[in-house]
């Protein structure tokens, strides 16, 4: 999020004088139009008139209404305008309460006035400012545009998830060979299933969760307890009502986990932001591919130590060469060199 300072703007003065005249001591012909001077003359920033209309063609003009400008105007970089209504039609509007921004913020292509950021909840969809927001029974609030498009039944949800499935393997090229189940949940229960792998409860920071849980079978034999038969379980949990785009990209990043689990086990023990920032680009291509801005902005912009400052390390690793690249770097780093928090 970007704050926009006021722009800086003055008033400024502009001052005529008016002289008789005295014959052979004065000019006696206009510098503006040429015609001579009878009685008295007009003299507007040293060059002298006939005429008020004259003096007006010298002026300044409003840069945006075209009028001649008498007295006061209003100075704002490199333009005048007569009134600060004129200077306000130039500021940019606010995207939700229409008006002029003098102060405000900017997050990705979206603008906002100062009034509207500081009274507007957060929608937990798209994390921007929601004017008119729909608040569920476990206390999110989401904005009107994610609301219609959000993604409450598991039908749904299950296409959008195998959606993502294929847009992965058509990205890396390799195939997942056991897909995790999908589970829509509440934010009560992402909370509580997330446990203290996440320390931050901001509005868009825990969108969906990778689990995988190992059943170790123990039996006798011999007189001995001995373990056997492991039963792994996969559930990737996403979040409900999540729009559409914001579902789709966090089935990538969670499905990313599960490709990793499978084709790269040697990172098994990799810090955690290892395997986020991995994920976490993953998600940004896909958005970079499907135009979805607003997302990758979130993405690249995100100041967590693991999901933003992991995603910068990795987007260095894979930025000209894309997933090969990620690739090699995944099948050839030295696990154990690798720092806890990403450099």
């Amino acid at each position: 999020m970007t704050f926009n300072r006021p722009l800086s703007r003055r008033v400024f003065a502009a001052g005529i004088s008016c002289a008789g005249l005295a014959l052979g001591k004065e000019p006696t012909r206009c510098e503006v139009c040429g015609g001579r001077f009878r009685k008295q003359y007009w003299t507007y920033e040293g060059r002298k008139c006939c005429s008020q209309a004259c003096v007006d063609r010298l002026r300044p003009k409003c840069s945006v209404c075209g009028a001649v400008i008498r007295g006061q105007y209003v100075g704002a970089k490199e333009n005048i305008y007569c009134s600060e209504a004129c200077f306000k039609t130039t500021l940019p509007k606010c995207e939700l309460c229409r008006g002029p921004i003098e102060q405000g913020f900017t997050l990705g292509r979206h603008q906002y006035c100062k009034s509207c950021v500081d009274k507007c909840p957060t929608c937990f969809s798209c994390g921007l400012p929601a004017a008119y927001p729909t608040r569920l029974k476990d206390g999110r609030e989401i904005c009107a545009n994610c609301m219609r498009w959000s993604v409450t039944q598991q039908e749904a949800a299950e296409r959008h998830y195998e959606t993502a499935r294929r847009q992965l393997e058509a990205w890396t090229s390799l195939p997942l060979e056991s897909v995790p189940r999908l589970a829509l949940v509440d934010r009560a229960e992402m909370r509580r299933l997330s446990g203290s792998l996440r320390k931050t409860d901001e509005p868009v920071s825990i969108r969906g969760l990778y689990s995988r849980q190992v059943t170790v079978t123990k039996h006798k034999l011999f007189g001995l307890w001995k373990e056997s038969s492991t039963d792994e379980k996969e559930t990737i949990y996403i979040v409900d009502h999540l729009q559409d785009e914001v579902f789709r990209t966090a089935a990538m990043h969670e499905l990313m986990h599960d490709l990793i689990h499978e084709h790269f086990p040697r990172l098994e023990d990799a810090p955690l932001w290892v395997h986020e920032g991995i994920c976490q680009q993953a998600a940004a291509e896909y958005c970079s591919r499907r135009g979805y801005g607003d997302i990758l902005y979130g993405i690249e912009n995100c100041d967590d130590p693991d999901y933003g400052n992991g995603y910068r390390y990795i987007n260095r690793i894979a930025r000209f060469q894309g997933w090969n690249a990620l690739r090699r770097w995944m099948e050839t780093v030295d696990v154990a060199a690798l720092p806890q928090t990403a450099p």
